[in-house]
């Protein structure tokens, strides 16, 4: 949920700077407030900014130092203040904590820390941490006392800890993602909560493991097993990712440019993962039962996912992650479970995820981000290579994943290969349809909804959690209530909510339900809703069209990326900032 960054051994004695650049781009992570701790080339005390507030315009007046921490917050504990915002201080002034999930039990540690004289200046559950490790360090060494603190929270964390004696920072992880960048030629170490915060010095990085730990100093990394307390070997891996893969290059927004990248990362899963997709329909023909679950986005293309498998004649089940557990018990050793996440780490999958590992099911992993928790558990892991998503909202990811599922539902049925050029054949159409004239249309028409607050989508089939997706898109970006319907859905009670000009969104296909869609259009139109089509074709019910190209059961591709752009350019019009729109964060690695 919120942002870590931290560089040991910065030689440009710029550590602050580096800091707030690295915070710069883990903004989607989260913009409440932001906060550096350094300790100074010159002094032998902590120094601390912090502010409330978006930090991509901030500027820092910390002095010169070689060794700096910071952390960009989305709020859980604790309101929207200074005060609130990290890093945190121990009573001594000499640690500094930050810190990314939740302390599920930080009253019960305030409360036996205030009895022992600890002062509190803050709302937040971070603040324990900082304290709890002053306390442990009375008796222990640093080292151990940041151990000893970590054993005693529970709940997804990750801890990032400063200490001005040692001129040291340890960090700890347990749910919560943490990566430790390494550029062995400068002697510099970072440490981020996601790769792109400091891919601009080096693409050598090592993953942090669930109950790991990292010491980083001027002579280098360490890592550590949490429960054995002793130190581990570890190997750093050089990931393919280009800086310009984090960069808007030219682009006024990430989620603009990474709109404009799915003719690029669609294709590319045909060329990745083939025999991993191959392994996964071999096993769903050996008759294992197939659950799909992922949320929010993830969750609509588990949907879509079903709707291919269909076609295929598999029979499948889809799940919200955070409504699965009352399902597990039907998961078993002749279970695929195939979970569908950006980063990885989503806090209510995994808990699924791990629930269905209890139960000696298969885990499939559809993953972007890659070192991520469900990576790790997984028995069979497809990363779509859609390299790194900056925009809080998905857009690349989501349809890569999407691609990945289709060629998965048709290597069932031994077309692996034909679905493959099928997909790339489709990449090149959205090519040429993502044109300056499909652009034009779509912003004129964002001009004529700037002032609605409601609007409907409908579809049927595969066209239905499109229709779920497109809805979303317009609610995470332009903060317009957009509702979906199945079409058939329509005439058993929501059309109640029709108005004389409400904007109603039909996504279709030419596909078996096509009539039926369109007459689902009709008594929308004759209940006074202004009807929008989003398709390969024209006709009288639609008031208005954004053609789409004719792709088959691919055309949702194209549907759902119209949705994405409209999504965008409202945001623009409503004044939202659509790579970090309001209250939300790119990760959710709290339940």
């Amino acid at each position: 949920m919120c942002g870590i960054f931290a560089v040991v051994n910065d030689d440009s004695v710029m550590a602050a700077q580096t800091t707030l650049d690295g915070l710069k781009k883990l903004e989607y992570r989260g913009y409440d407030s932001w906060g550096i701790a350094i300790k100074p080339v010159k002094g032998n005390e902590l120094k601390i900014e912090k502010h409330i507030g978006k930090i991509g315009e901030a500027t820092t007046s910390l002095p010169k130092a070689s060794i700096a921490i910071g952390h960009t917050r989305w709020a859980t504990h604790g309101g929207v203040t200074d005060a609130n915002a990290h890093p945190h201080l121990d009573c001594t002034g000499k640690l500094a904590v930050i810190h990314n999930g939740i302390v599920e039990n930080y009253q019960t540690i305030k409360e036996e820390l205030t009895k022992k004289g600890h002062r509190f200046v803050s709302e937040t559950d971070t603040e324990i941490i900082a304290h709890l490790i002053e306390e442990n360090k009375k008796t222990m060494p640093f080292r151990q006392a940041v151990f000893a603190s970590f054993d005693t929270l529970i709940g997804s964390n990750a801890v990032a800890v400063l200490d001005l004696e040692t001129e040291s920072i340890i960090s700890c992880r347990n749910g919560s993602p943490m990566v430790v960048g390494i550029d062995e030629k400068k002697g510099r170490y970072y440490l981020g909560s996601d790769v792109p915060a400091f891919l601009k010095y080096t693409n050598t990085v090592y993953f942090l493991e669930d109950m790991e730990a990292v010491t980083i100093t001027k002579g280098g990394v360490k890592i550590f097993d949490l429960q054995t307390k002793g130190e581990k070997a570890f190997t750093p891996q050089v990931l393919d990712w280009k800086l310009e893969d984090a960069e808007k290059e030219g682009y006024p927004h990430f989620m603009l440019k990474e709109i404009h990248e799915q003719h690029k990362t669609i294709a590319k899963t045909t060329l990745i993962n083939e025999k991993s997709i191959k392994k996964i329909a071999s096993i769903i023909n050996q008759g294992y039962k197939v659950v799909l679950t992922g949320c929010g986005t993830a969750s609509y293309c588990a949907l879509m996912g079903k709707y291919f498998l269909g076609e295929s004649d598999v029979e499948s089940q889809v799940y919200g992650s955070y409504e699965a557990m009352p399902f597990t018990k039907f998961i078993d050793n002749k279970t695929v479970v195939i979970a569908i996440s950006q980063s990885g780490e989503t806090a209510d999958t995994l808990i699924a995820v791990k629930e269905a590992k209890k139960r000696n099911a298969k885990i499939v992993a559809i993953v972007n981000a890659r070192g991520s928790t469900m990576e790790r558990i997984s028995d069979v892991v497809l990363p779509v290579g859609a390299g790194p998503e900056i925009a809080v909202v998905s857009t690349k990811a989501f349809t890569s994943q999407l691609s990945s599922l289709y060629l998965i539902s048709r290597a069932v049925v031994g077309q692996y290969d034909q679905a493959a050029n099928d997909v790339r054949k489709m990449s090149e159409v959205v090519k040429g349809w993502l044109n300056d004239e499909l652009i034009e249309k779509i912003i004129n028409l964002a001009k004529t909804l700037l002032t609605t607050e409601h609007a409907y989508v409908i579809g049927k089939n595969l066209n239905y959690p499109g229709a779920q997706e497109f809805a979303l898109k317009l609610k995470e970006t332009s903060y317009i209530h957009a509702e979906s319907f199945t079409a058939g859905e329509l005439k058993h009670g929501v059309i109640t909510l029709i108005q004389k000009g409400t904007p109603c969104f039909v996504l279709a296909s030419n596909d078996s339900v096509k009539n039926e869609v369109l007459s689902s259009a009709a008594e929308l139109k004759a209940r006074g809703g202004h009807l929008i089509g989003i398709s390969p074709f024209k006709t009288h019910e639609f008031d208005e069209s954004i053609k789409t190209p004719e792709l088959g059961d691919l055309t949702v591709f194209p549907n759902v990326i119209v949705g994405q752009l409209l999504g965008y350019y409202l945001g623009i019009g409503r004044g939202a900032d659509p790579d970090k729109p309001r209250n939300l964060a790119k990760s959710v690695t709290v339940k």
